[in-house]
């Protein structure tokens, strides 16, 4: 029995699911799909990768083959990280898979003000996965059609015991390029309702650990009292998603610029994997820095560090924290509501305050002179290996979608 028919059932044997592959092969969508691709047939399903890599421009796709694709698959499902593809239109102005009966799962492992085919109205039956609740709620505030949960990627099992702690060379661990030093750009505007809106939206994100937009957003309106709410006209929400952009990215890069000086300033062994960073602080004996890798090798590394830092956790994926646990290391993140599930709390990795940068210092200090990263890295993996998965994601997936 498919999905696609009358009688459904929470959890079905033998779901037909396309895996729109829509990046290189060294990108972590790409290796995403990989993961699932065999997470579900492990399960007993029937996913099929196909390679729309070549057929994204500039962010857009668009692809006829894919339409003859789907006609002569039959699929139960598609599923494509980040909705690449979810906005295809038929020429009389529905959606595709609407038309073709065909479930459409969009995977976010980003805000969707970042992924404009994410939020296009036109998809009714969009099954879209979220990394962070407050994804969700953004998107449900602006009354995108269809239904949404929010969900953590996956990880994979280690062919090899994790090494002891004793025997790590990196002491903390960040892997991450350094973007500059972040500007505030609207400060150079003369006064106006749009330019106070966005210091609010920026001093709102600042002091929350949860980094929520929309709280952000409905915050400093309200304050302002300039009459808007995000929902109230998709007009005005089209234009606010992409207003919204310039001070989330603002925060995001003055996060990760404030966290790493905190650690590198307070001499902790400091390693950092990515480009950049080098010019900023120069060459200290607490630092080492590392040349960027693949994605596909970034659990080795994690492997021989003690800690790993989990940046952007408010607003992003978290799959460091997932794939760092996995390869033993302790992570050391801001707050996200799925990983305070995942780990019961702070009982697997440990939390600092993003709103208050030297927390990030103060507790990775207590975790290296109290000789505490091999244990909550040991509770961390138990975690991860009980619940956190591909397989665990590929059945909460197939029974997302067999929902009526």
């Amino acid at each position: 029995m498919r999905l696609g028919r009358a009688a459904r059932r929470s959890e079905l044997p033998g779901v037909k699911i396309l895996l729109i592959k829509a990046m290189a092969e060294a990108h972590a969508y790409s290796q995403f799909a990989n993961a699932l691709e065999a997470a579900l047939r492990e399960l007993g399903h029937e996913p099929v990768i196909s390679d729309q890599g070549g057929n994204v421009r500039d962010g857009v796709a668009s692809n006829h083959q894919l339409v003859a694709e789907l006609q002569v698959g039959r699929y139960d499902a598609v599923l494509s990280f980040s909705s690449f593809f979810g906005s295809i239109r038929l020429q009389d102005g529905r959606s595709l898979f609407d038309a073709l009966g065909v479930r459409f799962a969009g995977w976010q492992l980003d805000h969707p003000i970042y992924t404009p085919q994410s939020l296009t109205p036109t998809l009714q039956s969009r099954f879209a996965v979220y990394s962070n609740p407050n994804h969700l709620r953004y998107a449900e505030a602006v009354r995108l059609p269809g239904r949404g949960m929010s969900l953590l990627p996956g990880g994979e099992l280690p062919t090899t015991p994790p090494a002891d702690h004793r025997n790590r060379s990196h002491g903390v661990l960040i892997a991450a390029v350094y973007r500059g030093e972040p500007a505030r750009l609207w400060e150079q505007l003369a006064d106006s309702p749009g330019k106070r809106l966005l210091t609010g939206v920026v001093d709102h994100l600042l002091a929350d650990p949860g980094a929520s937009l929309l709280d952000a957003f409905n915050a400093t309106a309200a304050q302002l009292q300039l009459g808007v709410q995000l929902g109230q006209d998709p007009a005005f929400d089209s234009e606010m998603m992409k207003f919204l952009r310039e001070p989330l990215t603002y925060v995001r890069n003055l996060d990760r610029l404030r966290i790493v000086s905190a650690l590198v300033d307070a001499g902790l062994p400091v390693t950092i994997c990515g480009a950049g960073w080098r010019d900023r602080f120069g060459d200290r004996p607490n630092l080492a820095y590392l040349p960027p890798v693949d994605f596909k090798d970034l659990p080795a590394l994690y492997g021989d560090a003690r800690i790993v830092i989990n940046l952007n956790a408010g607003n992003g994926a978290s799959e460091r924290a997932v794939h760092a646990s996995l390869a033993g290391a302790a992570v050391l993140s801001d707050f996200s509501p799925l990983l305070e599930e995942l780990f019961r709390g702070g009982d697997g990795l440990a939390f600092f305050d993003r709103a208050k940068p030297l927390t990030v210092a103060e507790v990775a200090a207590e975790l290296l002179e109290g000789g505490r990263t091999d244990e909550l890295a040991r509770r961390g993996f138990e975690r991860v290996a009980g619940a956190g998965l591909w397989r665990h994601r590929a059945a909460q997936l197939v029974r997302f979608l067999g929902q009526p």
